[in-house]
């Protein structure tokens, strides 16, 4: 698309340099070519770049592969580390070499013996070759590695698998290979004092307990944990628990819950279930499959959503009885409920998620670290409404803009048509105020075209007529009136190309049965017209469907006088001039329908529920049809099923390497909660990772925000005290009155330690008390809960013991602003 200097499209224009935003040069001779006038798209190719490497007998000398400054230094905060691990590994090979076995557990002898070696081959190594020496060996690493070589953790196995595994997928040429070596410890599991009760016990837990000792992991078996979901994390999670004994001992119980039914494309990735669990619940399913794994294993499988419309189930009780929650979570409304539970009830949590090679895990320690909530990632870039609606460039809004035309037709049109079914004079006094003329246009015009579906005319037939219609409106109309409105030489205010840059030109296209991709929309959407009527398969043979649809005659295309945005900043509403004329024949229609056609139509209406994993329904079908239509449109490559699936159906690229690798560091930090309940935070890692770079960053979990005294808050306008100073999230001010006044609550407030003058007392949007209102001092004598149910219009439920209340409040002697942490009323 390259203008002026046409010969250079489609070729290879070799490497390019970046000059400026808008320009770039590129590595070819342009000499003898017509200058540039325009445009021109780019593709970036990626060059392989090429890696030395040497072999495992020259890199166990040499330990740094070649170009290679240092070793990889995955927690910084144990830098050296890795280099130390080299020679505690070759010390242990030649221990095990010579005596046919790796170093016992624990065995003073054995482990001193390792340290012996490795002094000797960093001594010796000195005045050699090798690239890699230390200044000295650090026997306590070395004595660490040798006393546990023979042990297998769970944790350690899924890190060193996942890491593995991706290297092997590697070989094919993506990514990054490791160069060359690895090494990872997790000595943080080791307590300072070796524990007495490490002996081996002839069961499946013999190498946990050389690491922590028997009441280390009978406190692992009676841990009473949360998991929320059981897909691709979850059933690693259930994995690790199994394996690690977590919840299966005779006080222990893992919850697990997740509202979803397994899909077909779970089971590339969710290794708990398979082919004959399709459709069937992902809790149930994932808990009876990791019993298979350890039949002591106890686990209560629930399929209810966590929010507040679950809080009859997930209440004070529940939150209580728990000493640990992990969250597998794939979205960030369910995480920042769960992590604002957390925070209210105290509890510690474990979050993790994955990006196809990417993941991160926090922990979270109440009053130890900061919270989900305290640190955010920042929203997902969404697609401009304007570029979606008229002006595409790339195959992703196309498709984008086709999934929400099928939420349009075959679901929102149906709905509310079923709206104005259950009462159409209430419907139609209502239109006129909601939205602009054109938005009320088209929802009557789709109200009016399924109601002919439901009645009269043969139903297949305008099934396929109404797929013609479509395809007609969509591909044709309304890129021929955007044309009409913008020709192809229009011109900016500004004398600049309209349709130049991001404004790709569109073309129309005429309806021919003939074009593969034409009739498979019509095919598609008559299928799917046919579903919202409950007419079963009468449409499936595409021979009949394309029959019916070349005896449609398609009248020309007849320009309109309408406005269109040109931006989201345009401030023009968009629409036909005779909107308001066509809106009130259209309710005139509506309303002439008798009550009989209404009941008629809402019996045999039926929404489709968008499914992405059943290959019949039609519904990705007619997507990839509409997505690749629209963009023949704009001249724009076209994509393949698969791709038009995993964009629409927003499938988060997951790969099971990067899932077993994270909940292998996930499942380390859970073992030193059980294991070490006092232990300092230096010992928690939280990481961040990125296999195909490799990439693996561990640090420190960061401490929680404090809230602290100002002397100009911009937001007070003026100084604020914070009361406790410093006071954090996880504080609060325990108000054990019970069912208190409003007034008792103040006077509570008023005295040691907090000494303030109450002001406004909430419930979230819910102000139950307001100072300066003197209607609301005839709440003082009444009670706090009595007010919040006034004002909520709901009861109290029998399990909530307890309420938030935010208070704004002020020093009595200065009328300074005071800032407290949020007050829990215990009322039970």
């Amino acid at each position: 698309e390259v203008g002026g200097m046409d010969a250079l499209n489609g070729t290879t224009v070799g490497p390019i340099k970046v000059t400026g935003p808008y320009s770039f040069t590129i590595g070819k001779d342009l000499s003898g070519m017509p200058s540039y006038t325009r445009e021109g798209i780019v593709s970036q190719v990626k060059v392989p770049h090429q890696v030395a490497f040497v072999s495992f007998e020259e890199i166990e000398q040499r330990a740094l592969g070649p170009e290679e400054m240092m070793l990889p230094q995955p927690d910084l905060a144990k830098f050296g580390r890795p280099e130390q691990l080299h020679f505690a590994f070759q010390a242990i090979q030649q221990f095990a070499e010579e005596h046919g076995r790796l170093p016992n557990v624990r065995d003073a002898a054995d482990s001193a013996e390792c340290v012996e070696r490795a002094k000797k081959l960093n001594e010796a190594r000195k005045g050699g070759s090798s690239n890699l020496t230390l200044e000295s060996v650090e026997a306590d690493v070395v004595k660490k590695t040798a006393e546990f070589a023979s042990c297998m953790l769970s944790p350690m196995a899924a890190f060193l698998g996942g890491v593995v595994a991706q290297e092997v997928v590697k070989a094919t040429g993506k990514y990054t290979p490791l160069h060359q070596l690895l090494y990872f410890d997790m000595f943080e599991l080791l307590t300072e004092t070796p524990p007495t009760d490490w002996q081996p016990q002839g069961g499946r837990y013999d190498d946990q307990l050389a690491v922590f000792g028997a009441a280390a992991q009978a406190k692992i078996n009676n841990m009473k944990l949360f998991l929320v979901g059981a897909g691709a994390l979850g059933c690693e999670y259930l994995k690790a628990f199994a394996l690690m004994g977590v919840g299966a001992g005779p006080e222990g119980l893992i919850t697990v819950t997740d509202m979803d039914m397994i899909e077909i494309s779970n089971l590339n990735r969710q290794f708990l279930f398979r082919q004959k669990d399709v459709q069937k619940p992902k809790s149930h399913t994932a808990a009876a499959a990791a019993q298979q794994i350890n039949p002591n294993l106890k686990v209560e499988a629930l399929m209810d959503r966590v929010g507040q419309d679950t809080e009859a189930i997930f209440h004070d009780t529940f939150w209580t009885s728990k000493n640990l929650i992990v969250n597998a979570l794939d979205n960030i409304q369910a995480r920042l409920y769960v992590d604002q539970k957390c925070v209210w009830y105290e509890l510690p949590l474990l979050e993790s998620g994955t990006l196809g090679t990417k993941a991160n895990s926090q922990v979270v320690l109440p009053n130890m670290t900061q919270s989900y909530g305290d640190s955010q990632d920042p929203p997902e870039e969404s697609i401009p409404l304007c570029t979606l609606k008229h002006f595409p460039n790339q195959i992703e809004h196309t498709i984008e803009w086709a999934r929400d035309l099928f939420q349009g037709v075959f679901v929102d049109n149906v709905l509310e048509v079923k709206k104005c079914c259950a009462d159409p004079e209430q419907y139609l006094q209502r239109l006129p105020s909601e939205g602009s003329l054109s938005g009320q246009l088209e929802r009557l015009t789709s109200i009016l075209n399924i109601v002919a579906l439901g009645q009269g005319r043969d139903p297949e037939e305008l099934c396929v007529q109404l797929a013609v219609d479509s395809y007609v409106a969509n591909f044709r109309d309304m890129p021929a009136q955007l044309l009409h409105n913008f020709p192809s030489d229009h011109v900016t205010a500004e004398g600049q190309p309209f349709w130049s840059g991001p404004k790709r030109c569109p073309r129309a296209l005429e309806f021919n049965p003939n074009d593969e991709l034409h009739l498979d929309f019509v095919f598609r959407a008559a299928n799917l017209f046919a579903y919202n009527l409950k007419l079963g398969d009468a449409l499936k043979d595409k021979a009949k469907v394309k029959s019916m649809a070349e005896k449609i005659a398609v009248p020309p295309f007849q320009p309109k006088n309408v406005k269109i945005k040109t931006s989201d900043q345009d401030k023009t509403e968009e629409g036909g001039a005779d909107d308001e004329q066509r809106v009130k024949e259209m309710m005139k229609k509506v309303s002439a329908l008798s009550r009989d056609v209404w009941a008629t139509v809402a019996a045999r209406l039926e929404a489709c529920e968008f499914e992405k994993d059943d290959d019949t329904n039609h519904h990705i079908d007619y997507i990839s049809a509409a997505a690749n239509l629209r963009a023949r449109n704009y001249t724009i490559q076209e994509a393949d099923r698969h791709k038009v699936k995993m964009i629409a159906g927003k499938i988060i690229p997951a790969m099971a390497t990067t899932t077993a690798m994270i909940t292998g560091l996930v499942s380390a930090e859970l073992l030193k909660m059980a294991t070490q309940p006092n232990a300092p935070l230096e010992i928690f890692k939280s990481a961040f990772v990125t296999l195909a770079l490799p990439l693996w960053v561990l640090s420190e979990p960061l401490p929680p925000v404090k809230t602290v005294s100002k002397d100009m808050d911009p937001i007070a306008g003026g100084p604020v005290r914070a009361r406790p100073e410093g006071f954090t999230p996880w504080q609060k001010v325990q108000v054990n009155l019970g069912d208190c006044t409003i007034s008792e609550l103040v006077d509570f407030l008023s005295e040691d330690p907090w000494k303030v003058e109450v002001m406004i007392i909430s419930v979230g949007n819910a102000c139950l008390y307001n100072a300066y209102l003197p209607a609301h001092r005839k709440r003082l004598t009444r009670k706090v809960t009595e007010v919040f149910e006034e004002i909520v219009k709901t009861p109290l439920p029998a399990w909530k013991c307890n309420l938030p209340l935010e208070v704004s409040a002020a020093d009595p002697d200065d009328e300074v602003d005071v800032l407290l942490p949020t007050i829990k009323l215990n009322f039970k």
